[in-house]
Order: structure tokens, then C-alpha cells, then sequence
């Protein structure tokens, strides 16, 4: 693998003292020999081999990074990592407290299709809402199946009042973990 050319970039052998593009002459960069114990405390760069102070360091010699530093997040800051072009990780990266929305409103509109209301609720963590919600949604359901038209009329704002509930629910949730960290309740 060569270097290139401190004076046009091209790429040169290891071993030459001038560029066959420009006739620059290169500079030679020895290798540095392990003292007593052999060890770095930052190691040794791995394109010139010069021993390196710290870990996270460039080469004093070459300039090249061994290693990528990510500091720690600022939470004030909307993009806490500064060399990340992406300013957030995306959700289910962040310890698995976000809840998917799809999923919720699927539970929802399916389950409460057949009369089983309150399951979005209860899988964003809203047990108590979620089993006022079963109870009147099972009530509503027997109606159905004793009226057939009366009861229809009534559960059917109930189902889609139950569905929009949970989309809502889960905005206002997922928001709370992304300014907080954390669950809301």
C-alpha cells in the first residue's frame, strides 16, 4: 500500500524519496522502535507508526486518527452528537421505550372490531383508561349482537373515538420520551 505525495496527492510507493507525478521529494517518516515494555498508553498510529499520547489523539507526526471520539450527548442540544450528520438516533434505538404507533392503532381498530377496546391503551401504559374502555366496549358489543342496527350506531364512534384515543395517546407518549428519556406515566 503506498502514501501519496505531500505536494500533488498522488499515490507513491512506500519506499520513494520523489514523486513519480511531480518529482517532489517525499519525506521519510522512520519507524518508531517499542521502548522498554513495548507499550503506548495511546498506542502507536496506524499509518505512520508514531507512538501516540493518547488513545483518541491524532498523530502528532501524520495527523491521522486511530480512533473516532463521540462525546458525550448534550440533552440541551438538538443535535447532541456534532460529528453525526444525523442529529437523533431513530427511535428504536433509544433503550426500546418508544412505542410504534402503527402497531397501537392496529390493536385498536382489529381487536376493537371484535369488541375487545382499550388493548392500544393498555399497551402504552394505560391500564386503568384501557379497562374502562374494554368494559364499556364489551357492553357495546353485546348491544350489537342484541340490536344488531341501535347497537351498531352506538359503537361504532365508540370504536373510532377508541382508535383516534390511542393515535393520541402514543403522540404524546413517544414525545415525553424524546425531551425526558423516559416513560411518561
Amino acid at each position: 500500500m503506498g502514501n501519496t505525495c505531500i505536494n500533488c496527492g498522488a499515490i507513491i510507493s512506500s519506499g520513494s524519496l520523489a514523486c513519480a507525478s511531480c518529482g517532489a521529494p517525499q519525506r521519510q517518516i522512520p519507524k518508531p522502535t517499542p521502548q522498554k515494555g513495548g507499550t503506548s498508553p495511546g498506542g502507536f498510529c496506524g499509518s505512520c507508526g508514531t507512538r501516540l499520547t493518547s488513545k483518541y489523539s491524532p498523530c502528532p507526526n501524520c495527523g491521522h486518527v486511530k480512533t473516532m471520539y463521540n462525546p458525550k450527548p448534550d440533552p440541551g442540544n438538538p443535535n447532541p452528537y456534532p460529528g453525526n450528520p444525523n442529529p437523533l438516533p431513530p427511535p428504536q434505538q433509544q433503550g426500546g421505550l418508544y412505542k410504534n404507533p402503527t402497531t397501537a392503532l392496529i390493536l385498536s381498530l382489529i381487536l376493537g372490531f371484535l369488541g375487545i377496546c382499550g388493548i392500544g391503551q393498555f399497551y402504552l401504559g394505560k391500564v386503568g383508561r384501557g379497562a374502562v374502555i374494554l368494559v364499556v366496549g364489551i357492553i357495546l358489543a353485546v348491544l350489537v349482537f342484541g340490536t344488531s342496527f341501535w347497537g351498531a350506531l352506538a359503537f361504532l364512534p365508540f370504536w373510532i373515538w377508541q382508535a383516534y384515543d390511542t393515535h393520541q395517546l402514543c403522540k404524546e407518549y413517544n414525545n415525553f420520551v424524546s425531551q425526558n428519556g423516559r416513560a411518561p406515566w
